[in-house]
């Protein structure tokens, strides 16, 4: 007997018409699963209405922006004040441990910012304690120890051709960016560097755009919406040492909840992992996922495990994984209707 998931929602039943005019204009083939459905509608744009009111500028909380003091109280100041306005980070370096944002607010970081994080791992919040017991690690189950940490929160922009970096030269640490069942996000235009963790990590996250994110010498996953819905991932460059672009549907949130309603479009990703993947500590299934217009490259430069053979990275490059013996929707319908197109695999050298 299939059991109807508990998180069954009438919101997700949106304009598959809708949708499926959205992919034509993108031009180029897809991979499909399932049935296309909307993912990440917004309005025409794509995006959700900006944040109003004011514009506070951290320098007016007492952040100093000059690498080496601690800003984490000037510019949590400054977000605390926003009320459903903008808190600007201009040109500097913005030391910071974890910043806790709130709902209806935009963390603007424009070219020369840089929000730097902290060296020392006590200035991050600690990882969560889950009451509840999940067959995942805690790199996925855990969206406390972040830099950019947020939760319940609805409306929240992260902008500007700025730089986090997480300067870490290793895997293990706090997350760059870590949202919890939020709604309307948009992470437009930021470079994100050095991450030891998830560098954008969303679970049961909906209404999502992640616009321009550039991603390079991160040491764990690139992005990973996990139990997410209507998301749109879109000229997106991921270099990373492991998962580029990971989808899950993890116990994270303590109950089963698909991912659905997925669109990537327009990205590279490189990594001697998987480009793309689907279905890691997944207990929940996935629905209408589309990707156009992609580029799967092989590893970073720097990273020394191009001894595996061509072969073997090629067959890792799209990966579909689950529970042992669970056959999932979207496992049994490419295995039926395998399509790809308008996405190129490059041979690493």
């Amino acid at each position: 007997m299939v059991r109807k998931p508990a998180d069954a929602d009438v919101r997700s039943a949106l304009s598959r018409r809708g949708f499926i005019r959205r992919v034509a204009l993108l031009g180029g083939g897809v991979i499909g699963v399932a049935a296309p459905g909307l993912a990440a509608e917004h309005g025409e744009s794509g995006a959700p209405p900006p944040a109003l009111g004011m514009a506070l500028d951290v320098r007016q909380f007492g952040a100093r922006g000059d690498g080496e003091s601690d800003d984490t109280a000037a510019i949590q100041g400054a977000i605390d004040a926003a009320a459903g306005g903008t808190v600007v980070l201009p040109p500097g370096t913005w030391r910071s441990g974890t910043l806790r944002l709130r709902s209806g607010m935009r963390l603007e970081i424009p070219a020369g910012s840089v929000l730097l994080a902290s060296p020392d791992d006590d200035d991050f919040a600690p990882r969560e304690r889950l009451s509840f017991a999940t067959s995942s690690d805690t790199e996925t189950t855990d969206f406390g120890r972040a830099l950019l940490a947020g939760c319940d929160l609805e409306r929240v922009a992260i902008t500007g051709e700025g730089v986090i970096d997480m300067r870490r030269r290793a895997r293990g640490g706090p997350k760059p960016i870590a949202l919890k069942r939020c709604r309307f996000v948009s992470v437009r235009g930021i470079t994100i560097l050095h991450s030891p963790n998830y560098c954008v990590s969303l679970a049961g996250c909906d209404d999502v755009v992640l616009d321009g994110v550039t991603i390079r010498d991160a040491y764990a996953d690139g992005i990973d919406p996990d139990c997410c819905r209507r998301v749109r991932i879109a000229n997106c460059d991921i270099e990373s040492r492991d998962d580029a672009l990971c989808l899950k549907a993890s116990f994270a949130l303590g109950h089963v909840r698909s991912t659905e309603d997925v669109l990537v479009t327009n990205c590279r990703m490189r990594t001697a992992s998987n480009c793309f993947k689907l279905g890691t500590e997944s207990t929940g299934d996935f629905r209408r996922i589309v990707v156009s217009n992609c580029v799967f490259d092989g590893p970073v430069p720097a990273d020394s495990s191009g001894a595996r053979s061509a072969a073997h990275r090629a067959s890792r490059t799209l990966a579909l994984t689950g529970r042992p013996g669970l056959q999932h929707p979207f496992e049994q319908y490419l295995a039926d209707h395998p399509r790809l197109s308008g996405v190129s695999y490059r041979e690493p050298r």
